[in-house]
């Protein structure tokens, strides 16, 4: 099952609300850039450790299957 990483929004700092007037300061803010710059290097990087495929075996994965289940109730990767 995929993992699932939960991200707040820099710009709302998971609010989900902002005011007009805020979001004007927010994107005046020079420090918004480096805010953004920081929060898309760790989701790239919470990302990449997620998504790294582990090595399969198929010789020895194929010796974990179920032989006396039907052929059609088995999964596709078998």
């Amino acid at each position: 099952m995929a993992e699932t990483i939960n991200v707040t929004c820099p710009l709302c700092e998971g609010k989900g609300e902002l005011l007009r007037s805020e979001i004007a300061d927010r994107f005046t803010n020079k420090e918004l850039r480096a805010c953004l710059d920081a929060r898309i290097a760790e989701i790239l990087e919470d990302f990449a450790a997620v998504a790294t495929p582990r090595a399969r075996n198929f010789q020895k994965e194929v010796h974990t299957w179920n032989p006396t289940l039907p052929i059609w109730r088995r999964s596709p990767k078998e």
